[in-house]
């Protein structure tokens, strides 16, 4: 079933219009949400990229918005200076966004392995090349992907752009327990954006017309998100 992507951005925006945040001040005081993106300036963004984006996000970016509240805060992609970039965004890495994104269950074994490599607490020489393979790793496990949002304490929602998991949604969950993973429907099937935004929006109607008035963005209990530490 195809999405009415102007329907969503009308949904969209009398949701917004109703969130604050935890102190009760509305989220979008006294201005309009970001506009939707150009044809034209989708285009620049990706050839800059050097990648096409998955075709939810795209309609999402041309008929909702560049960016903005929406599940878990979804970072503004927007130029400046002449460069693309999604704002306060400093671990998507623009160079791999054509690298496939890898099988993740090939890391449990080099992260097994590389925790056995550490070596002793006075060796400076060898906790600096120990810490550059870690972050080599750490790099090399995220190609391909654009970090959505910033979740805090260390978790990101990942939108995969390159391989065959393009389009789905990962949670990085590094930060707890070394694992990305997929988010996932009740039958075990990977989240596409549109899966994502479309749950988040849902749940943030149901909770408006269950309250009435004003709601808070983090009381909007999305049940694919709920699962993001589900096993």
């Amino acid at each position: 079933m195809e999405t009415d992507w102007d329907a969503v951005r009308s949904r969209t925006l009398r949701v917004r219009s109703a969130l604050t945040d935890r102190s009760g001040s509305p989220l979008l005081p006294g201005h309009r949400p970001p506009a939707p993106l150009t044809d034209s300036e989708l285009t620049d963004a990706e050839q800059q990229f050097g990648v096409t984006l998955p075709g939810g996000y795209r309609e999402f970016l041309l008929h909702v918005d560049s960016g903005g509240i929406g599940p878990v805060n979804l970072r503004r992609l927007s130029r400046s200076s002449g460069c693309w970039a999604w704002e306060d965004d400093q671990e998507t890495d623009h160079g791999a966004l054509t690298t496939p994104f890898p099988d993740q269950d090939s890391y449990e074994g080099q992260w097994d392995e590389l925790e056995a490599m550490k070596p002793q607490l006075s060796d400076e020489a060898g906790w600096a090349a120990w810490n550059r393979r870690s972050n080599d790793l750490e790099r090399a496990q995220t190609t391909g992907v654009v970090y959505l949002s910033d979740n805090g304490c260390g978790f990101y929602t990942l939108l995969v752009v390159s391989g065959t998991e393009r389009g789905n949604i990962w949670f990085d969950r590094r930060a707890s327990s070394d694992v990305i993973v997929p988010l996932r429907h009740q039958d075990g099937m990977h989240v596409t954006f549109t899966d994502f935004y479309l749950d988040w929006l849902r749940a943030a109607e149901q909770t408006l017309a269950a309250r009435g008035g004003l709601v808070r963005s983090y009381d909007i209990q999305a049940p694919i998100w709920e699962r993001r530490f589900d096993d």
